[in-house]
């Protein structure tokens, strides 16, 4: 039966198996690479370079507010769905969600690796294990596969390799560290590789190649505001000139919500006309809120002032996401929180943000 695609989750994740790299990394590797210990009052992923999630936070989604825990059993506390996609859609089903857009969980905390080889040889086994899972049910799983941003050689082949696997983009980190910025002109070879292989290129929360900015080393407070993150990086790659330079390029910024782009657009549309013979980084050639529009998609779970702000941020800029297996996700409670967040949107807007933006940006 063909799929209806009513709602599609542009931002949800697999749980890696334990052993994904003892199997899929090359073999000169694996005594590094990410594996499972089992200690007396938890077990826990270790990997070299990394600070991998605690296993009992993996259980995520499955857990009520009370119960939300950092140690736990991987056999007895994991969610087995986040790698077996006919487990999976029974979830999917429960919270009547037809299709999911796939990022990674345990892989996303490995960009603070300082070994770039050994980095690439874990990306790639990622890579490699995701193709195959999406290949088992094309129709309703699409996944981002892991980018290093160091080593341009490498990140436009390995773009073109997760094309030709089934992927349907590619992820680098909100921070990028040392190194030349996004900015500049020495990445546009990536950003014309994701280009001609028609790829968005996706920002998504929490990614860090500074281990001093890592997932796990925010106060609450900072978590909250994380956004300006993700905001320093779009607004420099619209001044900057990028997206002159490759009109077709799209960004996506993942799980960092987008209320807080309705006032960033409008307080960077008076820079560009005000300051920009003051201020040399303003490169752009139109106000900042047009190649937003044009260029930027944006993720979202519980964020009814984007909603309400649409007429600035962009209806067609913004896509719902369920986070689902993570211990935030709206699972299984999707369609009732849908209903409250969009309960006053005309019927075209809904389906724009629930369903139509993400189908339009990855073709299906």
């Amino acid at each position: 039966m063909p799929v209806s695609y009513d709602v599609v989750s542009a931002d949800s994740h697999v749980i890696e198996p334990h052993d994904l790299w003892q199997t899929y990394t090359v073999e000169r590797f694996r005594g590094r690479a990410p594996r499972l210990v089992h200690e007396e009052t938890t077990d826990r992923l270790v990997c070299d370079g990394a600070k991998l999630p605690p296993v009992g936070l993996l259980a995520g989604v499955m857990r009520t507010d009370d119960q939300v825990r950092a140690k736990g059993r991987w056999d007895e506390d994991v969610y087995p769905g986040g790698w077996d996609p006919d487990i999976r859609m029974e979830a999917l089903a429960r919270d009547g969600v037809d299709a999911e857009v796939l990022y990674p969980t345990i892989a996303m905390q490995l960009y603070p690796i300082a070994d770039v080889d050994f980095q690439w040889a874990l990306f790639e086994a990622y890579n490699t294990w995701l193709s195959e899972f999406v290949a088992r049910r094309p129709d309703r799983f699409f996944g981002i596969a892991l980018l290093s941003p160091d080593d341009l050689d490498h990140c436009v082949a390995e773009l073109a390799r997760a094309r030709r696997t089934g992927l349907s983009g590619v992820m680098i980190p909100v921070i990028r560290g040392e190194g030349i910025p996004y900015w500049d002109p020495g990445y546009d070879r990536l950003w014309a590789a994701a280009v001609a292989e028609g790829l968005p290129v996706s920002l998504h929360a929490a990614t860090s190649r500074d281990p001093e900015k890592r997932w796990d080393v925010k106060s609450a407070a900072l978590s909250v505001l994380q956004t300006t993150e993700i905001e320093h990086v779009l607004l420099e790659l619209i001044y900057a000139g990028v997206f002159d330079r490759h009109p077709e390029l799209r960004i996506v910024s993942a799980e960092n919500d987008a209320g807080w782009a309705g006032h960033m657009l409008e307080r960077a549309d008076y820079w560009f006309h005000r300051n920009r013979q003051l201020l040399t980084d303003i490169r752009c050639e139109r106000p900042p809120s047009e190649y937003y529009h044009a260029n930027i998609r944006a993720t979202f779970m519980r964020d009814r002032t984007a909603v309400l702000a649409r007429e600035v941020i962009g209806t067609d800029t913004l896509m719902w996401g369920n986070d689902f297996p993570h211990h935030v996700s709206t699972w299984p409670e999707s369609k009732r929180l849908l209903d409250e967040q969009l309960a006053d949107q005309p019927d075209d807007v809904r389906h724009a943000i629930v369903s139509g933006n993400v189908r339009a940006l990855y073709g299906f």
